[in-house]
């Protein structure tokens, strides 16, 4: 018996392929347009660079600023350290001066009894006040004080202290002709200038 169902052709279409290869390139050409159209114009992409670059040199501004302010912040915290080690170096220094102000009326009361002394036939006493009063003052010294040396040298006013103006033969002017009261220096300050008569 014979049958007349047909065996379906198989064979490859030239026509078919060829179609197909031209969807897949219309296709290809349609997703290229889409990509196109989406992407954004040249003058837009140079616009954006721009705010960027913008962007970038106020942040680089904005952190040399920073830099400059911590640069100085650390400058003040340097300088605050310093001075504050100067200050306890000079108080450490200077730690005896209240004392020895406060000493100097007596050094001023043995100069004045060592005086007294010598007006009087007591030569017994005025040896005595003049012992002490050279060991005391040494004690003084060993500790940084000294004596300000001002009778006939030129006025200083960082060391002397001008009550008073005298003539006096063959002195030329602004030399200290008497001496009024001792001063003393400790160290390298002074605590009390030589009250002194000058020439004028």
């Amino acid at each position: 018996m014979t049958s007349n169902n047909k065996e379906p052709n198989f064979q490859h279409n030239p026509e078919l392929q060829f179609d197909q290869e031209r969807t897949d390139e219309a296709q290809v050409e349609s997703d290229e347009q889409k990509k196109m159209d989406k992407a954004p114009p040249t003058e837009d992409i140079e616009a954006q660079l721009e705010k960027f670059r913008q962007i970038a040199e106020e942040h680089k501004k904005k952190a040399e600023e920073n830099y400059e302010l911590y640069l100085r912040a650390r400058a003040d915290v340097e300088n605050i350290r310093r001075r504050s080690r100067n200050e306890k170096e000079q108080a450490l220094k200077y730690a005896y001066v209240p004392l020895l102000e406060s000493l100097l009326p007596v050094l001023d009361n043995f100069e004045r009894a060592l005086k007294a002394a010598s007006e009087s036939e007591e030569q017994t006493l005025k040896e005595g006040i003049e012992m002490v009063y050279r060991h005391f003052l040494q004690v003084l010294s060993e500790s940084g004080l000294s004596v300000i040396e001002a009778e006939g040298k030129p006025f200083d006013p960082h060391f002397h202290n001008a009550v008073m103006q005298v003539e006096s033969k063959g002195v030329k002017s602004g030399i200290v002709v008497e001496e009024l009261q001792t001063g003393y220096c400790f160290l390298d300050r002074v605590i009390r200038p030589t009250m002194v008569k000058v020439s004028k």
